[in-house]
């Protein structure tokens, strides 16, 4: 049977009486927990490159494409009707569903036997993933007055560090653990590879946040624009607002694109160049994404907030432009270090300004987009960013490793040239925007 989201049947709030903070940010920690456990089964698969490619006979551009093509590609076709969804429907039960779904195909590719099987069900977990960004910020946006809003986004944001880091840590340590285990040889686990046993495990936890998302309140839609929208309406609103949405699509597409660049590809380099095992890479790598990752969206947070009271319109385009100059610089080097902890120094540099630009991205666009347009502008957003991020940069790393350098220890050099090259497009494609986006935000705010 068909399951049906109930309709929104909130209608606009005063705007003098906002939800209690302590309501919204409840929210946050939901929206967090559940931002963990998708980071959690994205990222750890990154820790199987050898096992799954040494299982199927892949090369790194296969590989690479279970991320980018598989995950990434349908991530974002999903992105835009499920953020439609969220404009005109009951958004925490959107959550809800669609945690299941990812869920289960998480578990269920755990039990791939083929190549194909594996790629088939990391398009379902791409799918119910794509939910969870465009209707958490509407969530997030009728929580939080719009001069306060950049922290909450930043401790919803700040999860996807956090779970990378936690993936590395415990996806490391769990493959180790489950090498050679006597739950592989006997029990419900028998006869599974210790990669696939690691997917079921991990998978699991998601079902328990469900009733959690159940027993929250929908809040009301807040702003001058509480009518749903068309698809059409919706098109040409972006078509109104093209001088600002444009370029920091591009630019922030380049952040997204770097991202994912080091996220799947550092455990390879680290294992590759200097010769580390999974339990090392998790613990080190893993580390430094927690630390330096989640300091660096929460540092963010509250500078776009504090430039914002100080009166820049622009405020959380200034500082990810900022930030991602300098992840630039520190991004190219890394790669090069002729020991691993020194890398891992200068990545922590670039974790820590090259994210923040994420909760300046998510907090910018719902400042200057009308209430029932956010989560599918939103989704607009993701859905480009997730294309060029994840569908390029990962790809293009592979490809450049297997057919221009030829040599899969030449990982590096790769990683480098990707990441000198995306960060001065970032800068300019934010400096482009920043004009046109103090117009629209003076339009939406007053």
């Amino acid at each position: 049977m068909a399951t049906t989201i109930p309709a929104d049947d909130v209608r606009a709030a005063d705007e003098s009486a906002w939800p209690k903070p302590s309501r919204g940010w409840l929210l946050v920690a939901l929206l967090a927990l559940a931002s963990v456990v998708s980071q959690f089964d994205r990222t750890v698969i990154n820790l199987m490159v050898e096992p799954i490619k040494a299982e199927f006979g892949l090369n790194d551009t296969a590989f690479g494409a279970l991320q980018s093509v598989a995950f990434g590609i349908f991530y974002v076709i999903a992105c835009i009707p499920l953020g439609r969804a969220a404009d005109n429907t009951n958004r925490k039960w959107l959550i809800a569903i669609c945690l299941l779904f990812w869920s289960i195909f998480a578990m269920a590719s755990g039990l791939a036997k083929t190549y194909w099987q594996l790629f088939l069900t990391r398009i379902g977990v791409a799918v119910g993933e794509a939910s969870l960004t465009p209707a958490g910020l509407s969530m997030l946006s009728d929580h939080f007055p719009p001069d306060k809003l950049g922290r909450p986004v930043s401790g919803f944001l700040m999860s996807a560090p956090v779970g990378q880091g936690l993936a590395f840590i415990g996806g490391g340590s769990l493959l180790t653990a489950l090498t050679g285990s006597e739950m592989l040889e006997s029990g419900w686990l028998a006869g599974l590879e210790s990669w696939q046993a690691a997917f079921i495990l991990i998978g699991a936890p998601g079902v328990l946040l469900i009733p959690l998302f159940l027993l929250i309140r929908e809040p009301a839609r807040r702003g001058p624009q509480v009518d749903q929208l068309s698809a059409k309406d919706t098109a040409r609103l972006i078509g109104r607002m093209w001088r600002a949405l444009v370029p920091m699509f591009i630019g922030f597409a380049m952040v997204l694109l770097v991202a994912y660049s080091i996220a799947i590809w550092t455990p390879a380099l680290l294992q590759r160049t200097y010769g580390w095992n999974s339990e090392q890479i998790g613990w080190g790598f893993g580390l430094v994404l927690i630390v330096f990752g989640m300091t660096g969206v929460l540092a963010a947070g509250f500078a776009s907030d504090w430039l914002a009271a100080k009166g820049h319109r622009d405020a959380p385009l200034k500082v990810a432009c900022a930030g991602f100059a300098v992840a630039g610089i520190s991004g190219v080097l890394a790669p090069l270090m002729p020991s691993p902890y020194m890398a891992l120094a200068l990545l922590g540099v670039t974790l820590f300004f090259g994210n923040m630009p994420f909760p300046c991205a998510a907090t910018s666009l719902q400042l200057i987009v009308p209430n029932r347009a956010r989560a599918q502008i939103s989704a607009v957003y993701v859905t480009f960013t997730t294309l060029v991020g994840l569908g390029v940069g990962p790809t293009v790393i592979g490809i450049m490793t297997d057919f221009v350098f030829q040599d899969p220890a030449q990982i590096r050099y790769s990683m480098s040239v990707v990441i000198g090259c995306a960060a001065p497009i970032m800068v300019v494609m934010l400096l482009l925007a920043m004009k046109p986006y103090r117009r629209f935000h003076e339009e939406m705010q007053g």
